[in-house]
């Protein structure tokens, strides 16, 4: 379905140059949370009440006299109301963010936000909560990393790779952690990078969130060269096993990566790889029955 539905008859606008204390009344005025930035006909920046909270009165800025454009985040992440409701999911996880304003003939027409989709059950609810946990694992755009709040969310973050980590080890014959990690890091680089962008994104939403920012900086796929022998030859060479031991591996990593995802994302995810990839997934089943 299209964002059409989230276009706005009526929406704040300010310029970059209004003040943090015009910003702050017209979203008490309004009951919103954020307001669009324009300046000559041409959206800038995007500024919410967590902006004007933390990087404004945190800060003991002079709201009377410090521009929006100090506070606000330039430059925003734009969909038209032409794009899906997918891909305003997409873009949300991709970018950390959880309002996307629409655009229209270089205007703003309205704004799409995680609110929305949750009140109007665009996704599956672990697609969405994929963006909270994403900013939770992350501490979000302005936490400061000495934080207690941001080193909690760096700890949970940790906590839920471990966890993926130790079941891989516990699930292979690998000798430590590294190795696992090293086997997870192989695995998942040649799977998104075998994929379209849309289902790669979506993937890697459900992915531990410190293992994100590395496979979000990969080539765009699909990447056809790369079948079963690449991943075998690859985890072969990584970690020094031999041709049996490495797909033995490959089917065994999948599978506990499959148990870190939806069972919808799972065959997502099946269906565009090619049959010879699939097929580790059969190998993946077989070793969890043993």
């Amino acid at each position: 379905m299209s964002l059409y539905w989230y276009r706005r008859p009526r929406l704040v606008v300010l310029s970059s140059k209004s003040s943090v204390l015009e910003a702050a009344r017209a979203m008490e005025n309004n009951s919103i949370g954020a307001i669009m930035v324009q300046d000559r006909g041409r959206v800038v920046g995007i500024v919410t009440d967590r902006d004007l909270a933390v990087r404004a009165l945190g800060h003991k800025l002079d709201p009377e006299n410090t521009a929006i454009a100090e506070v606000m985040t330039p430059e925003p992440l734009m969909l038209t109301p032409d794009d899906s409701r997918e891909d305003a999911i997409a873009l949300m996880q991709q970018g950390n963010v959880r309002r996307i304003p629409l655009s229209e003939n270089g205007r703003v027409v309205g704004i799409v936000t995680l609110d929305d989709l949750l009140l109007d059950e665009a996704a599956p609810l672990d697609e969405l909560a994929a963006i909270v946990q994403a900013q939770i694992g992350e501490g979000g755009p302005i936490e400061s990393p000495r934080s207690p709040a941001r080193r909690r969310s760096l700890a949970r973050a940790e906590a839920t790779l471990a966890r993926l980590v130790n079941a891989v080890q516990a699930e292979t014959s690998l000798e430590d952690r590294q190795q696992s990690q090293n086997a997870i890091d192989t695995t998942l680089a040649l799977l998104v990078q075998r994929i379209t962008p849309g289902e790669a994104n979506n993937f890697i939403a459900q992915l531990p969130s410190l293992l994100q920012p590395a496979l979000r900086a990969l080539p765009l796929g699909p990447d056809k060269s790369i079948d079963r022998k690449t991943l075998v030859d690859e985890l072969s060479r990584q970690l020094g096993l031999d041709t049996a031991q490495a797909e033995r591996l490959a089917g065994q990593v999948i599978g506990t990566i499959m148990t870190a995802i939806s069972p919808g994302q799972a065959d997502d995810l099946r269906r565009q790889l090619p049959e010879d990839l699939r097929s580790l997934f059969t190998v993946a089943k077989q070793v969890d029955a043993a």
